[in-house]
């Protein structure tokens, strides 16, 4: 097997698509001028190195995934202290790799469970994940386009589908996999049964009934747009179609197949009305461009990089030349009251999402913006709450 055949077609094509954008490229090359080789020694003091006289079982695993998957690079394995069970891999240096699990993931983790996560960890190195500089990126994206902010994201989620395939090929089956996503879950130590995993994958489309169904306050605070993780349930499914393909199993789908199922399971996270073609989502493009321009006009001026913002999202044919906030302000509650009418809870989270995302273009937000926004969320029955924390979400892959 070659390992590049098994990675997500979603994640190859956004990290080259991200690798060629200028922001991130000024990124890259800031950091660059910063870097430093002092992993290993923090390592070395702060952590256990797992070698082969301590650990040799642990040490067979590394060995076998690094065969399964062609890595020639040198990997140690570390274990440090933390009660939540988690693991790690960094970006190479000095020609080494270095992998990170917690001591509660290592005590509660199986021999098959662990190869997972090692294959799971190296397939972040093997497809150069760490080469797109995340955790610099979405803490410090007041000045980026929202829809880069948006992508890097979208990016991230299809990256840890890529990295599930690696840690799959090297154990080739499924139920370590669901034991290892149930335990990272749930952070139960004992082994699920088969109906326990049954339950777990039926999850994903509770989960997406519910997502259609909820209305209230409480619906706005899932910000999967914003995770950088597909949740549990979600990954199980995708390694489901995965183990079912020609590469894991005889006579099995093909990988386009798999990449079409695959795709149709991560819309329960990237559900998106800029581009649909529908009544309901140009009413919400209608209310978005209004209620954009209305927000930054009341700071006193519509800044130049909140207008790219705005034509980043909708398209610069979506955006005229003179915007006439005053006359937009007059039509906001009636785009408003169209939109609650006709779109449901969660794509109502979006917009807000979008609104404070272009507010935020030109590197920070007036009081006096933060009050139209929160003024316009509540009017669309949206806790303002998610003006606060759309900026939020983790930003490492592990």
């Amino acid at each position: 097997m070659v390992p590049d055949t098994i990675r997500s077609e979603v994640d190859r094509h956004l990290s080259v698509q991200l690798l060629q954008d200028q922001h991130i490229q000024r990124i890259q090359a800031a950091m660059e001028e910063h870097q430093s080789s002092q992993t290993r020694r923090s390592l070395l003091a702060r952590a256990l190195r797992l070698s082969p006289s301590i650990s040799p079982k642990e040490c067979e695993i590394v060995d076998h995934c690094c065969s399964v998957l062609d890595v020639e690079t040198e990997v140690e394995l570390y274990v440090y202290s933390g009660s939540e069970m988690n693991a790690g891999c960094t970006q190479p240096e000095d020609g080494r790799v270095f992998i990170l699990v917690s001591s509660s993931l290592l005590e509660s983790f199986e021999h098959d469970e662990l190869c997972f996560v090692v294959g799971h960890e190296l397939g972040h190195h093997i497809y150069s994940h760490h080469s797109i500089p995340l955790s610099f990126l979405l803490a410090n994206h007041q000045n980026l386009p929202p829809q880069l902010v948006l992508l890097a994201h979208r990016w991230q989620r299809h990256a840890e589908v890529s990295a599930d395939r690696a840690g799959i090929a090297c154990v080739g089956r499924l139920d370590p996999v669901a034991r290892a996503f149930f335990k990272l879950s749930s952070g139960l130590r004992s082994a699920p049964g088969p109906a326990q995993i049954q339950a777990f994958i039926d999850q994903a489309e509770e989960l997406y009934q519910v997502d259609q169904e909820t209305e209230g306050s409480d619906r706005t605070r899932h910000r999967d747009w914003l995770s950088s993780h597909p949740f549990a349930p979600v990954r199980l499914r995708t390694a489901q179609a995965f183990i079912q393909s020609e590469v894991i199993t005889s006579g099995g789908c093909s990988m386009s197949e798999v990449e079409a199922t695959v795709e149709e399971i991560m819309q329960l996270m990237e559900p998106s009305y800029l581009e649909e073609d529908s009544p309901s989502a140009e009413n919400m493009r209608r209310l978005l461009f209004a209620a954009a321009v209305v927000v930054a006009d009341s700071s006193g001026v519509v800044s130049t990089e909140e207008r790219h913002a705005l034509a980043d999202l909708l398209g610069c044919a979506a955006v005229p030349i003179t915007l006439d906030a005053e006359r937009l302000a007059e039509v906001l509650p009636e785009r408003i009251e169209l939109v609650k009418t006709s779109v449901p809870m969660g794509r109502r989270v979006l917009l807000v999402r979008d609104l404070t995302l272009i507010a935020r273009a030109d590197g920070h937000i007036q009081p006096s913006e933060i009050k139209v926004i929160e003024k316009i969320a509540s009017d669309l029955d949206v806790s303002p709450e998610i003006v606060w924390t759309t900026f939020e979400g983790s930003t490492e892959l592990d």
